[in-house]
């Protein structure tokens, strides 16, 4: 087995496991791995992550002589961090671990660490395509993680005692805001290696050298709007505001174009499901008799700052902190979420929306939840704005409307000369793993 491109630390633990691991075939190999897996994932799990620059995967995204190096750091890497997610997700609070959508994440992650390890690192032009197929498959085995935790927190939270409640909700915010955050990030240095394999003018792998914002506004409305049709038979209408009429065209704004489009969608959700249910007994089923969402959009020194505004009846000063906290939701849980049923998880939604992205060329999907009733889209929104120094801030006029800021900054001017609120972020510094209490070593 080449371990030539691992630490030597890695290649005598490995070597330790395995003896005479560089002459076994790769079933023996990962016979072998299996034995010993608790060991394994422990071990990787405590190993420190290895920082990435948005400097550096920019780079790594647009010079295609870099992929192999790429390669071969995230052969390394990525054993680390889902290592240190199954760990994480071992920890759960109150038995969470052993509910069926979560035991499925922690044998899948489990898998892709023993893949990665039978694997040899990538050393040629035909290991980088094996390699590259094999990435592509992990991302898209990976898309359905959310909405299964979801599924498991939801049947959980039924069996825990009204009394402990706030312990649980608590407990499992602590977890999962360090989780998805972690998510994000090692989805997105593997993104940027898939993407970067097919030149695509203006970006480099996922990032875009001049995102439109005002574009992709409009394409989450669209979506947005479809999927409230679904679920409420009407959608109001969507109506933008900039400063210019050439304010896209003169705007050098760098950033992810998919994350954007999550955000904003999931945002749109909300106000769309928020004036249907407020204006729908007044005005019957009619989306262009209800008052518009309107969506503006300010450009500033670090930020652009997109503020959606609607007059769905706004949300109690009591429920504003809450709305932040997963599986927390203004809406009731879908009754069929015991069954799991696919049309309830939007997978309707998930496929029109990755048959659309391919279409039109777009960057990897994030596959938004169902209309309403999970309580995942706006905090796991929040955590995508802030991966890179934004925000979301919800202000609210209960009996009238809320108005959403989703605050975007830049990243420089192609990943250089970072403002300061993105040098600080976890997408620009390390995201280490750090044990939870109740987390045993093996």
């Amino acid at each position: 087995m080449p371990m030539s491109h691992m630490s030597v630390a890695m290649r005598t633990w490995l070597e330790r496991l395995v003896p005479n691991a560089a002459h076994t075939s790769s079933a023996i190999r990962r016979k072998a791995l299996s034995k010993n897996v608790d060991v394994i994932l422990g071990a990787l799990a405590t190993k420190k992550a290895t920082p990435v620059s948005l400097r550096d995967l920019y780079r790594y995204g647009q010079d295609s002589s870099l992929r192999l190096h790429h390669a071969q750091f995230l052969h390394r890497e990525v054993p680390i961090r889902v290592s240190q997610r199954v760990m994480e997700l071992r920890c759960l609070p109150f038995r969470l671990s052993e509910s069926h959508g979560i035991r499925e994440v922690i044998d899948n992650y489990t898998s892709y660490v023993l893949d990665l390890l039978t694997m040899d690192p990538p050393s040629n032009s035909d290991d980088l395509e094996m390699f590259q197929r094999y990435m592509q498959y992990l991302l898209q085995d990976n898309t359905e993680v959310v909405q299964t935790m979801a599924l498991g927190v939801i049947q959980a939270k039924r069996d825990i005692d009204t009394k402990e409640h706030n312990d649980f909700r608590r407990l499992v915010d602590l977890v999962l805001v360090r989780f998805f955050t972690a998510r994000i990030g090692l989805r997105f240095i593997i993104e940027q290696f898939v993407s970067s394999a097919e030149y695509n003018p203006g970006f480099a792998g996922v990032i875009e050298s001049f995102c439109n914002p005002v574009l992709i506004a409009q394409r989450a409305a669209e979506d947005a709007s479809q999927l409230c049709r679904q679920h409420k038979d009407c959608s109001p209408r969507v109506l933008f505001h900039t400063p210019t009429q050439s304010f896209s065209d003169d705007l050098h704004f760098t950033y992810i174009p998919h994350h954007l489009h999550y955000m904003l969608t999931e945002i749109l959700k909300n106000s769309m499901r928020a004036t249907v249910e407020a204006h729908s007994p007044k005005v019957g089923f009619d989306g262009a008799a209800m008052p518009p969402i309107k969506v503006v959009f300010v450009a500033g020194n670090e930020d652009i700052t997109i503020k959606v505004i609607d007059e769905g009846g706004g949300i109690p000063r009591s429920e504003i902190k809450p709305i932040w906290n997963f599986f927390h939701s203004t809406a009731d849980a879908p009754s069929s979420v015991g069954a799991g049923s696919s049309e309830d998880m939007g997978h309707w939604f998930d496929v029109l929306h990755e048959k659309k992205r391919q279409e039109e060329g777009a960057g990897p999907s994030i596959p938004p939840s169902a209309l309403a009733g999970y309580g995942v889209g706006l905090p796991l929104s929040r955590l995508f704005a802030r991966y890179f120094g934004g925000d979301i801030t919800i202000t609210s006029m209960e009996g009238f409307g809320t108005d959403a800021y989703l605050h975007i900054p830049r990243l420089g001017s192609n990943c250089e000369s970072l403002p300061a609120p993105v040098q600080e972020s976890p997408g620009e510094l390390d995201s280490t793993y750090v044990p939870y209490p109740g987390y045993t070593a093996y």
